[in-house]
């Protein structure tokens, strides 16, 4: 009886679906070996086996588009199976079009979970994230793209750090008959937590500012170079921290929070298309972390009287294949990626080197 109930409601759902519903379902493996999955001195290395899928389902009309998605990853790590996680996340997006093929107004909803292993299910997070934008063409080349995010951020075995996120953000973009394209981004960051306390210097808030600008440059009809700069402005001093037997953790620490320094970065890339279906990359970075209440340790772990500063450099390079002459929908990544991290902190001198490849299958 029961399946005769469930075969009728699809049944159902078919005959109600509008004739231009669309169906997506995509899957993908990544193979990655990192030398340093902590990023720290300890330097331990493993080889992390990578599975995503999701599935999106359209309707679609002509001015409007509504998509109910699904995504899912798996991830296991070889050596030190503990640290093996999964993350969901289900959510939808509405796309509206004031005028036909241009002004889309995107509204979404999604919720997301993240689930440890062993120890590390302290770790566990859940996240309820709600956004809106809209892109309006000032002309053909600009375009303007204000929005605003929200974030509840909830930690459960952390509840002290479990938060509210207000994201608020403005996007100009241009592009130039010398086939060049500027990016300006400037955005606006609060988070207010959920447990308050009255402690001196101990964080119920905290606000941001963000600055971006990018750089696009064709260089004939199969090479382009981009630059970026990024500046973070923390706007609130102190941090939050917990104490157990007699040591601190600092919240930046365990979950590595963007409020609590003020951040340079600057980056370089190249892309050149070898065939038509293969595309290869270059790019370097360098960033800049000045922590605002992170004290800097020596090596046996005490404090020191200096904040803690970090300078990281890095490069990679790439390499895709489009395989659709092979397979519709099926394509080939792979990446080598090497970073070295200076800092006043003993701990966090290190160097990162990740080498990946993935193939990927959508329809």
């Amino acid at each position: 009886m029961k399946s005769n109930l469930i075969t009728l409601f699809l049944l159902g759902f078919m005959l109600l679906t509008p004739v231009n519903a669309q169906f997506n379902l995509y899957s993908d493996y990544q193979g990655i070996y990192d030398d340093n999955i902590f990023n720290n001195n300890q330097k331990v290395s493993d080889f992390i086996n990578n599975f995503s899928f999701g599935a999106a389902y359209n309707f679609e009309s002509e001015l409007n588009n509504v998509q109910l998605y699904y995504e899912g990853s798996m991830n296991s790590f070889r050596e030190i199976s503990s640290k093996s996680f999964n993350t969901h996340r289900i959510g939808f997006v509405e796309t509206y079009l004031f005028s036909e093929d241009t002004n889309p107004l995107n509204v979404g909803l999604n919720y997301s979970r993240r689930n440890n292993r062993d120890e590390f299910e302290v770790f566990n997070f859940e996240q309820i994230s709600a956004y809106a934008n809209y892109r309006h063409s000032v002309s053909e080349t600009d375009f303007i793209l204000p929005g605003y995010i929200f974030n509840w951020n909830s930690y459960p075995n952390f509840t002290l750090f479990s938060h509210n996120e207000h994201k608020f953000f403005l996007t100009w973009s241009s592009s130039f008959q010398t086939k060049t394209s500027l990016s300006l981004n400037a955005e606006l960051n609060y988070k207010q937590y959920l447990e308050q306390y009255d402690f001196e210097g101990y964080l119920n808030s905290a606000s941001q500012l963000k600055f971006h600008i990018n750089l696009g440059q064709s260089l004939g009809e199969n090479t382009g170079i981009n630059g970026f700069a990024l500046i973070r402005k923390n706007l609130t001093d102190g941090s939050r921290y917990l104490v157990s037997d007699s040591l601190i953790y600092y919240e930046e620490e365990i979950f590595n929070d963007i409020y609590a320094y003020d951040g340079f970065e600057a980056g370089f890339g190249i892309r050149h298309y070898l065939t038509e279906n293969i595309e290869l990359s270059l790019e370097s970075k360098y960033s800049l972390r000045q922590y605002s209440s992170l004290p800097a340790a020596d090596i046996y772990g005490n404090e020191l009287s200096s904040l803690r500063l970090d300078k990281l450099l890095g490069v990679g390079a790439g390499i895709s294949i489009d395989m659709n002459s092979i397979i519709n929908g099926l394509s080939f990544y792979a990446a080598w990626n090497y970073f070295k991290n200076t800092s006043n902190d003993y701990y966090y001198k290190y160097t990162n080197q990740i080498i990946s490849a993935s193939l990927n299958y959508g329809f």
